[in-house]
């Protein structure tokens, strides 16, 4: 049986043949999906990396602004990791 690869690679190589099936759907189909789908996956897990996570990128930078001596910097610092989200920080 075939490893099926993360979903990540799954949804890069799926992009990439423009496919529009859900994740959940081409990872159950994986095995019997063509060697030529299967070797972009192999390709792209053996030669990218994943995807940052926006979401944690935005936190990781608005915490570097933050005080922690200071009296609501946690909520500051959270509004401002929404307010980076908004603006786009870390998009390609």
């Amino acid at each position: 049986m075939t490893d099926t690869p993360p979903d990540w690679v799954l949804i890069e190589a799926a992009k990439r043949t423009n496919w529009i099936f859900p994740v959940d759907c081409i990872r159950d189909r994986y095995s019997t999906l063509s060697d030529a789908f299967r070797a972009l996956c192999d390709m792209i897990q053996k030669y990218e990396q994943p995807p940052v996570d926006r979401k944690a990128l935005c936190a990781m930078e608005a915490l570097k602004y933050a005080d922690p001596g200071v009296i609501g910097w946690s909520e500051r610092a959270a509004i401002r990791a929404i307010e980076l989200w908004e603006e786009g920080f870390g998009r390609d």
